[in-house]
């Protein structure tokens, strides 16, 4: 462990750091949420799914529409929630114990298998096979680290090694929001997918060529997506063309049948375009955010999971923004209060609760909700920082990390606990 005397301030903590006793509290606490759910869970997701479906059905009856806020306002938070809050926990398996025997809110079942279930319950640019081998095994359990493919700081190093003036490279940032899902993460997710097939089959993929970002530019390398065993008809046919066909296409084309539905039916593909957009730029705030900033930090090596350093990896290169209870005057937790509570989780599409999530990726919204006060009050009692602050100054703290204005803060690697190593193969 760290000297003290050779710490810099804000590393002071790392020296009195007790990682077992540390991982004691935190895993206790997450046993007992994960034990304390049930019927209550499954009625707030039914909430939410519900929350969800008005979205779509406003914004898709009303999409025949001249383009309008509430139509693209609507779609757009059609596509958010159904991905960072509906499909987000239920990949993870936050309610597989609360199973109705159908196995579609499960992380076996829900979107995988076919088109149709991708359409009935997760419908987005990203494939969720391919999601879900890229997030929820990579991100979630190499956080913070070079094998963690949503490393900020890695995959935006061109432009932050670009030699153009700062408000240049701020304006490539905000169009890259605006687009990011098509043009860098259903590519690379759809990557990460056939890197793990080759590992199965016995082929080694090079640490470098595993690490690079893969975007929709990469097609044209030639080479690149053939390394990895596909290519841009596989990646469109499985992938990208679905989503393309049956969401911008088929799902207004009903409008043609009217009279005068061809102007109905051009205003219904500029509405999704711009809820495209929109929700692209949505998610971006809330996720992009997340594990990205000065105040984070990046490891150069792996731990085990559930390990003491696991769970202080889930504190310290994660960031919460402002949560259901919020905290009073005297810096204490109010309780959760259930309609404003929810609305204000919907809008940071359940993101907000990233260091608890990162701990116990497999608990339900509502377990998130309870779970924030007190995993703070652990973090508090063991030195460990937590990080907690407005989404729109986490999102400034992760532009300014994007175009090299500042970098994530490094865990030396002599600080880490030795009994907590591990090596992924």
């Amino acid at each position: 462990m760290a000297d003290a005397a050779t710490l810099a301030p804000e590393d002071k903590w790392v020296a009195d750091w007790d990682h077992e006793a540390f991982r004691k509290d935190v895993d206790e606490l997450g046993n007992r949420l994960a034990a304390e759910q049930g019927p209550a869970d499954i009625q707030h997701l039914k909430r939410m799914c519900f929350w969800s479906n008005a979205c779509a059905a406003i914004g898709v009856g009303t999409a025949w529409m001249a383009p309008n806020p509430v139509t693209v306002f609507c779609i757009s938070a059609w596509i958010m929630s159904r991905w960072t809050m509906i499909a987000h926990h239920t990949c993870h398996g936050g309610y597989n114990k609360q199973d109705d025997g159908s196995g579609r809110f499960t992380s076996g079942g829900f979107g995988l298998g076919s088109t149709a279930r991708r359409a009935r319950d997760w419908f987005d640019w990203m494939l969720p096979e391919a999601w879900n081998v890229e997030h929820n095994n990579l991100h979630h359990y190499r956080l913070g680290e070079a094998g963690d493919p949503d490393l900020v700081e890695r995959n935006l190093e061109m432009l932050r090694d670009m030699r153009l003036p700062r408000p240049i490279k701020y304006a490539v940032v905000g169009v890259l929001a605006a687009i990011w899902k098509w043009y860098y993460y259903a590519p690379n997710t759809y990557k990460q997918l056939k890197i793990q097939q080759l590992k199965k089959e016995g082929v080694e993929v090079p640490v470098d060529r595993a690490h690079a970002a893969f975007t929709i530019t990469s097609f044209l390398k030639g080479g690149e997506a053939k390394e990895f065993g596909f290519g841009f008809r596989d990646y469109v046919r499985r992938v990208m063309g679905p989503y393309l066909l049956l969401r911008f296409f088929a799902l207004p084309a009903p409008l043609l049948l009217l009279p005068g539905g061809s102007l109905f039916y051009k205003h219904a593909l500029l509405n999704m375009a711009l809820a495209d957009a929109v929700s692209n730029i949505h998610s971006f705030i809330i996720i992009a955010t997340n594990h990205c900033g000065d105040d984070l930090y990046k490891f150069e090596n792996s731990v085990k999971p559930k390990s003491g350093s696991f769970y202080m990896r889930a504190v310290t290169s994660g960031a919460n923004f402002r949560t259901a209870n919020g905290y009073d005057r005297n810096g204490v937790a109010r309780p959760v209060h259930g309609l404003t509570a929810d609305v204000n989780d919907f809008m940071h599409g359940w993101l907000n609760y990233q260091i608890e999530h990162h701990a116990w990726p497999q608990l339900s919204m509502l377990s998130y909700q309870k779970s924030a006060p007190q995993m703070k009050a652990i973090c508090e009692k063991h030195g460990v920082p937590y990080v907690q602050q407005n989404v729109f100054k986490r999102l400034k703290k992760t532009a300014d990390i994007m175009v090299g204005a500042t970098s994530m803060r490094p865990y030396d690697a002599s600080w880490e606990a030795k009994s907590d190593a591990f090596v992924w193969k």
